[in-house]
Order: structure tokens, then C-alpha cells, then sequence
């Protein structure tokens, strides 16, 4: 059944009212009234300074209202960021004005020759009106004003047509934006991304580095920021170096606060690092490739640790260690060098031993909270893969020590900082350790992925740092776990020279007194190894040897024969040295005691620690007895002696266990073989000694087996390099 319904007529519009010239005014006004708002307020004033002068008002009531505006106005400024300038400018104009009133209110608005208060009053509306445009509240309500109106023409040029622009403001590189999306139809991270950047920086003709996206902390929102300058054409000196620093650095730091290790060059805020909060102790992690600038951010961190009252830095770089040498006066404990790599295995295993002993106290607190009496201790790593991703014994260690403080030593106070130039197993040792890291400092990188072989899929929503830095090194973003992150350029802190001038005169906070004499000589010896060694004097190269125009004949000999040659040649000159010569005057059994001297302060110049004489008794003690190379090679895998370990080494420590008679050499030739002494039958003691019994002769001919010995083993590593090669 069909309903007929009257027809419906749209009402009609009524007609716009017609307005005077009042009305068209205040709409004037109304349209801009952030830049013409003021412009009534002069002529206002103006008519309450004629009529108070026709009412015959006294004036001088303007005076206390006038200094009391005065002082409001400054304090007001005082507070407000921006301009040094402004809390003049707005004091200036607000006495102008208000003297200008107190005056014309006395005397009249046209008083004066020519009228001159009124050329003066227009002079005081003009200066107030140029110090309200320049208020950093008003300019910035005035650009939020424009950028509204503007943003509804930009929306649909960078492809985001029916969003809201919610927030804007200047920075100084350029502008950020707050975009609301939900209008567009599209999720807000379906939007952010490479091609919405590309869109913007076609449409403001900018290269694509200038513009990043992000998602916001509220979803369907995102922020859209744009650089119109170069944001990373200088470098930032470091604020202790520079004379006006825009950053101010406090010459004693806290362990405690965010290290600020930078700069953003778009905001001006600091770039800031964090090594402890109430969540105990972080754990950091540097990565960039050679030259990115993983150890200028480093030595940032350093210089803050270095400056704090309750932090006990500690410093590991088993490679060229330039940079760490020179923080090291400065720190409490440092391995420098690829002969430290002994060294930083005992400063971790006293990490161990730090962390042990500080959880073993009386404590309500779930995690230490540093201060002057325990202070925090940082372990900073550079050059990571040079100590954590050796595959020895030593390497090993080094690895389960490291290991260990990673994963205890959060809650004990013990931080740690990394620096590498991957961020992948291989250069870390192990899937654990890369696994416990709390924060990454990402620097210039070889690939787009290495953000994500450091912080996973959280990587896949922060910017490229192959190219984030227009390829400057020193750009750096810190992240953490959670995807929030923050980027800036770090502090130029390059040059040795500077590094000198921040160390000196700096030292660690001390250890609590307990824990000191809980490590007792583990840390004397580690903190006497610690000091510097004098520096050696450059010896001049000698002049080369003038070169010989005949060519020398190759060397085709038998390695037999000449081994043989050597054997002689070396009995030659023993006999030359056993037999004194006339003038000298020694008697054979002089000869022999000067020998046996020799022997004995060689023996005590020799340094042997326990644990190498422990493991040389063991080796003497088997049935077979050792050699002087299964020795050396026991006394390097062992005990991880790398450094400073020979056969001369092992020999002499050798020696000097025969020179105490606990060690003797039995069997002829290459069967010739160390071992433990055995017990000396008793003898007369009418008899003779049995040192006695020809001690000359016996040294002597062991003396020249020795040599033998040597020979033919040189023979023999000879023969084994040259079937070596042939087989290669």
C-alpha cells in the first residue's frame, strides 16, 4: 500500500543580514585577530587618556600600575624559552606605554608643540605592538593559525587527504607535524613509511634523508617531520671544550642520570644514555662499521663515567686501544692491547667476584643504588670481537666470565658497554650474550638489516642508518627494547689531545672499603699493572749494508750436513769460551765457579709464578718426563699465557727448577728429557762431594748437548716447513 507524503520543500535560506561599517570592522578584526587584535586596543587607549584628562583624573595614579605592569611583564618573559632578548623588549614597551598614559592623562593627548604627546603616543602603540609580535607565545599561536590553514591544501599533495592536523611547530632544521589519520581510511602504520617520505620530499623538493614518518605513542596518529636545512653539515663540539657550549655540562656527573652524549641537531634537546635506573644496572651496545664513529660515542660515555663521584669505570680494548690508553689514567681499571687479553680475563673474573660479594650483603634494596660509598661499575668493551669472538681456551674464558656479568651483575650495580661493528653472534661470542643487551646505540651501518640483527623485528619501524646520516659519521640513534628511540649526532670527541685535556687530574670513585679487602691482592696486582710504563726511546735505523754486485750462490747443501756443521761449530766455540784465555788468569776451577754463578743469578732473575711452577712439577713428575716445547705449550693453552711465552721461556723456567735440584735432564740426543730429580743415594760423608767428582767436565758436556739438542731440532722444524710447502 502506497503513503502518499507531501512533498518536502527545502526551507528557504534567509537572506545575509547587511552589516555597517562597525560590524564590517569587527569582522575584519575577527578573521586575523591574532595580528589584528591589537590594533583597537590603541585607539581605546588613546580615548581613556582624553577622557581622563576632560575629567580632570590625577595622572600620577598610572605611575605604580605602570611598574607593576613593568615587572610582570619582564618575569613572564624571564620564564618563557626563546629570545635572551624578549624580557627587555617586553619590559621596554610595557613602561612606554604605560608612561605615555600616565602623562597624557596629566597633561592631555595633545599637548606640546605640534601635538607631540600624540606623535608620541602613536610611537608608544607601535613599539607595544612590535614586542607583542615578537612574544614567542603569540608568534607561535600565529604559525599554528597558518598552519592550519594551510595543511588542508598540503593534506591532499602528500596523498593524505581527510586527516587533521593536531599539532605543529617549529624546529630548528624545519617543522613537525602530528597528523590524526583516522579520516583517510588507512592505519597509521600502513601509512608511515618510505613512500609517504618520498611523497613529501617531492612535493617540498627536498632529498628524501630530509623527511621521516613515525608512528605515534596513541594509535592512528602519526608524526611527520621535515628538514629544510642540512641538519648534520657541522659537528657538535663537545660542550667542556667549547666556550659557548648550547649545551652546558656539569663538571661532576652522576651515575645515576642520563649520560647526554649528544645532541638532536633538529630539536636542540640532548641525546641521552642511560646506566642505571631503578631497574638496576643496563646494558648498551654500540655498532657501527670502521669509522662510524662506535668509538667517539664511546669516549663520550667514558668522559661522563670519568667525571661522576660514585662510578668505578672500567676499561677493556684488546686491540689498538689508542683511544683507551688515554682514558685509562682516568679510570680504575683498564686492559689495553692485544697483550692484555690475560689481563682482561682477571678484571672480568674480579666483575665475577664484585658482583658475588655485593650480593652476598645484608640488603633490603632489590637492586644497589650507586652512591660515593658503591659506586656503579661500568665495563666498557671496545672493539668487542677482538675479546669475545676468539675461539682459544683464553677466549673461551673470557667469554663465560663475560657472560657472567651480563647476566648478574644488573641488580649488583655492574653495568656493561659494548662497542663492535656488527651486531650478530660472530662478533659477540654467543647467542646469550647478544641476547641480554637493554640498549643499542645504532651509528652509520653497512646495510639496511643491521638495525635488525641488533634489536629484531623492532627494527622494522626505525629509520635506515645507512642513510638516516646522509653518510656523516657520528649519527646516532639509541633505542630500546620497547621501539622507543631517539636520535642526534654524538660529541666530537676525537682527537687524543682532547681526550688528555677531559682525563687529567680525574680519578675513580673508590671501592667500599669491605669489597676492597674482600679482592684483596687480586686487585693490587691488577691496579699495579695499571701504571704506565716509561716510554721508550726511538733508536735510529742502521745504515742499509751496501748491496753486493755479485749474486750470492744458492744454498743447495744437505739440511744433514748442515746440521752437522752446526754441531761443530758450536762445540768449536764452547771450547773457545770454557778455556780462559792467558792474560785473564783464571785457574780451571775458577772458570768453572764464574759458570756456576752465572747459572745461579740467571736462575734467580728468572720470574716464575706458582701456577706456572705447579704445572712444570706436573709435567716433571710423568713417566715419560716433558720437553722444553711440550712446556711451552702446556704453559700457553693451560694457563693462557699467550704473551711473553717462548721455548728460551720455558728452557730458562726449566733451568731454574734444575738450578734448585728439583728438575734434571736424563738420555742422550733427541731422547734427552726432563724430569723430576731423583733421590740421591747417601754417600760417605768422608768422601768427596759429588759435586766434585768432575762438575767441570759434567756442565761442560751438558752444556754442548744442549747445543746439539737445539741444532737438530732447527734441522728438524726446517725438514717439516719444507714438506709442508711441498705438499701445499
Amino acid at each position: 500500500m502506497a503513503i502518499d507524503a507531501p512533498d518536502l520543500q527545502q526551507a528557504p535560506q534567509p537572506a545575509p543580514a547587511r552589516r555597517g561599517l562597525l560590524g564590517r570592522a569587527i569582522g575584519w578584526v575577527r578573521t586575523d585577530h591574532l595580528r589584528r587584535g591589537p590594533l583597537p586596543l590603541g585607539a581605546a587607549a588613546y580615548g581613556l587618556a582624553a577622557g581622563a584628562h576632560a575629567l580632570d583624573l590625577p595622572g600620577w595614579y598610572g605611575l605604580p600600575l605602570t611598574v607593576l605592569a613593568t615587572i610582570g611583564g619582564y618575569a613572564r618573559a624571564m620564564n618563557m624559552p626563546g629570545d635572551s632578548a624578549a624580557p627587555g623588549r617586553v619590559a621596554l614597551a610595557t613602561a612606554a606605554a604605560g608612561s605615555w598614559m600616565t602623562a597624557a592623562a596629566e597633561v592631555g593627548v595633545a599637548a606640546g608643540p605640534y601635538g607631540l604627546m600624540a606623535w608620541l603616543g602613536g610611537a608608544a602603540y607601535w613599539l607595544a605592538y612590535w614586542a607583542y609580535r615578537r612574544d614567542p607565545a603569540i608568534s607561535q599561536a600565529i604559525a599554528w593559525e597558518q598552519a592550519k590553514a594551510d595543511w588542508h591544501r598540503r593534506a591532499a599533495a602528500y596523498g593524505l587527504a581527510g586527516s587533521h592536523l593536531l599539532d605543529w611547530r617549529e624546529t630548528r632544521l624545519g617543522e613537525q607535524m602530528v597528523i590524526a589519520t583516522r579520516g583517510t581510511g588507512k592505519r597509521a602504520s600502513a601509512l608511515v613509511g618510505p613512500g609517504l617520505e618520498e611523497d613529501i620530499a617531492e612535493e617540498e623538493m627536498l632529498p628524501k634523508t630530509r623527511v621521516k614518518t613515525r608512528t605515534g605513542d596513541i594509535a592512528g596518529r602519526i608524526t611527520i617531520s621535515i628538514r629544510y636545512k642540512n641538519p648534520w653539515a657541522e659537528a657538535l663540539p663537545h660542550p667542556l671544550l667549547d666556550p659557548t657550549p648550547e649545551i652546558p655540562l656539569p663538571p661532576v656527573a652522576d651515575g645515576r642520570e642520563p649520560y647526554i652524549i649528544g645532541m638532536d641537531p633538529e630539536t636542540g634537546r640532548p641525546l641521552q644514555l642511560l646506566l642505571w635506573d631503578e631497574d638496576g644496572a643496563k646494558r648498551v651496545l654500540v655498532v657501527a662499521i670502521t669509522r662510524g664513529g662506535k668509538t667517539v660515542v664511546l669516549s663520550n660515555v667514558m668522559e661522563r663515567a670519568t667525571a661522576a663521584d660514585n662510578v668505578f669505570p672500567i676499561g677493556i680494548n684488546v686491540s689498538k686501544a689508542k683511544e683507551m690508553r688515554r682514558w685509562a689514567p682516568a679510570l680504575g681499571l683498564s686492559a689495553c692491547g692485544p697483550e692484555d687479553r690475560v689481563k682482561a680475563l682477571r678484571i672480568l673474573e674480579l666483575a665475577r667476584m664484585i658482583i658475588d660479594w655485593r650480593a652476598s650483603q645484608d640488603s633490603d634494596d632489590a637492586t644497589l643504588i650507586p652512591g660515593p660509598h658503591r659506586p656503579l661499575v661500568p665495563v666498557f668493551v671496545d672493539e668487542a670481537d677482538e675479546l669475545l669472538a676468539q675461539s682459544d681456551p683464553l677466549g673461551m674464558a673470557i667469554r663465560r666470565e663475560f657472560g657472567y656479568l651480563m647476566s648478574k651483575g644488573g641488580s649488583e650495580g655492574v653495568a656493561a658497554v659494548v662497542a663492535g661493528q656488527r651486531g650478530t653472534v660472530g662478533h659477540l661470542g654467543n647467542g646469550n650474550i647478544k641476547k641480554m643487551f637493554d640498549q643499542a646505540v645504532l651509528l652509520k651501518s653497512a646495510g639496511a638489516s643491521e638495525v635488525r640483527h641488533v634489536l629484531g623485528d623492532i627494527g622494522l619501524t626505525l629509520p635506515n642508518m645507512m642513510t638516516y646520516g646522509e653518510g656523516n659519521p657520528g649519527v646516532a640513534l639509541v633505542s630500546d627494547l620497547a621501539g622507543h628511540w631517539d636520535a642526534g649526532r654524538s660529541w666530537k670527541l676525537k682527537e687524543l689531545t682532547d681526550i688528555d685535556r677531559l682525563a687529567r687530574g680525574r680519578a675513580a670513585c673508590p671501592l667500599e672499603p669491605e669489597l676492597v679487602a674482600f679482592l684483596g691482592d687480586k686487585l693490587t696486582a691488577l691496579t699495579q699493572l695499571d701504571a704506565p710504563a716509561p716510554r721508550r726511546t726511538r733508536r735510529t735505523s742502521p745504515p742499509p749494508a751496501p748491496v753486493s754486485e755479485t749474486p750470492m750462490p744458492a744454498d743447495h747443501s744437505d739440511p744433514a750436513d748442515r746440521a752437522a756443521q752446526q754441531r761443530a761449530d758450536a762445540r768449536a766455540r764452547l771450547n773457545a769460551i770454557a778455556t780462559p784465555p792467558p792474560a785473564a788468569g783464571l785457574t780451571a776451577g775458577q772458570t768453572r765457579a764464574a759458570a756456576i754463578e752465572r747459572r745461579r743469578q740467571a736462575a734467580e732473575q728468572t720470574d716464575m709464578s706458582p701456577e706456572v711452577r705447579s704445572l712444570l712439577l706436573r709435567l716433571l713428575a710423568q713417566v715419560d718426563g716433558t720437553t722444553t716445547r711440550e712446556a711451552e705449550a702446556a704453559m700457553q693453552t693451560g694457563l693462557g699465557l699467550e704473551v711473553g711465552v717462548s721455548k728460551t721461556g720455558a728452557w730458562r723456567c726449566l733451568d731454574k727448577l734444575r738450578v734448585e735440584g728439583l728438575a734434571e735432564i736424563r738420555g742422550k740426543g733427541r731422547g734427552r728429557r726432563w724430569h723430576l730429580t731423583a733421590p740421591t743415594p747417601a754417600v760417605d760423608v768422608a768422601g768427596p762431594p759429588v759435586e766434585d767428582l768432575d762438575a767441570g767436565a759434567a756442565d761442560h758436556e751438558r752444556m754442548v748437548e744442549v747445543i746439539e739438542e737445539e741444532a737438530a731440532e732447527a734441522v728438524a722444524e726446517e725438514l717439516a716447513d719444507a714438506d709442508t710447502d711441498h705438499d701445499e
